[in-house]
């Protein structure tokens, strides 16, 4: 394994123009690269092999975006909760714990490996402690199973499926919990990796088939990965500041796909980051695992 020293380096891939993209997952069985763009709502999909793209709009914020075992069918996160989306339009409303609540909306989610999604939120003034994270499950019953969030960010599980990471980003961390994939319980919430001395704030994270954990850094121009003991041991560094989220793609599960962001860039920071807003991708030298699909 390289050393942590910015041994390696994402380039531009795919220019959309993005002004918040988030939320970048593989889908497998479509071949394809899907991620959003949180302030237009709009819902991206690329050919990897040629990256050709294309995108549909629904009533923004849209969050985050993952397949479902319907292959014509997308689960998305919104400003009023948890969404199923096919042939470009919202087309079943599966949770709306948020409705109501203009001031807050819901943030990054990810599938089990049981087929539940989980979906946290942030308010737009930061207010700490104001949002929660929830999970649904596949008899769409929705529970909340972390209060006290401020920023609910990354989330992802171990290759066995017995822990389960998250990222609260006001908090300089990564925490691992012990988790039940039986009833999707977390419990034994502990610090995994504290990335305060890090450039940036943790955001958007990925689990290789090793178990090392991926995290991007907004404001960081950087992923780090970070081995199964929390120790520091690669980085990918990108020539933009605003790191939001990433992903292992491609037939091979051996690229590293990256979203990023102009949100909070000034003019000048702008013209000194021209690729701001696209997606990167990096060869990390390992590979990632197959995504979790939601169960219908």
């Amino acid at each position: 394994m390289p050393d942590a020293g910015g041994d390696l380096a994402a380039h531009p891939w795919l220019d959309v123009s993005g002004v918040h993209c988030e939320g970048i997952v593989w889908d497998d069985a479509a071949g394809r690269l899907r991620f959003v763009d949180i302030p237009r709502g709009r819902v991206f999909d690329t050919d990897v092999a040629t990256a050709a793209v294309r995108w549909f709009d629904l009533p923004a914020p849209v969050t985050a975006v993952h397949p479902t075992v319907d292959p014509a069918t997308v689960i998305v996160a919104d400003g009023e909760g948890i969404a199923l989306a096919s042939a470009g339009r919202l087309a079943e409303r599966l949770a709306a714990p948020l409705a109501g609540r203009p001031g807050i909306r819901m943030n990054d989610g990810n599938v089990d490996p049981a087929g539940r999604y989980f979906a946290g939120g942030m308010a737009y003034d930061l207010e700490p402690g104001a949002a929660c994270l929830y999970r649904l499950d596949t008899d769409r019953s929705l529970h909340t199973v972390l209060t006290g969030v401020t920023i609910s960010n990354g989330l992802d599980w171990s290759p066995d499926a017995a822990l389960c990471y998250f990222v609260d980003s006001p908090s300089y961390r990564v925490d691992v919990f012990d988790y039940d994939v039986t009833s999707g319980a977390l419990s034994g919430r502990r610090p995994f990796a504290d990335t305060s001395a890090l450039p940036g704030m943790p955001d958007g994270l990925t689990v290789d088939a090793e178990g090392g954990v991926w995290v991007a850094f907004w404001g960081g121009s950087r992923v780090c990965r970070f081995d199964p003991d929390g120790l520091l041991d690669r980085t990918v560094t990108l020539p933009v500041s605003q790191v939001t989220s990433c992903c292992f793609g491609g037939p091979d599960l051996d690229l590293l796909y990256i979203s990023t962001s102009t949100e909070g860039l000034s003019p000048d920071e702008l013209r000194l980051q021209p690729a701001a807003g696209a997606i990167f991708r990096a060869e990390p030298g390992c590979r990632g695992r197959l995504t979790n699909r939601f169960v219908i």
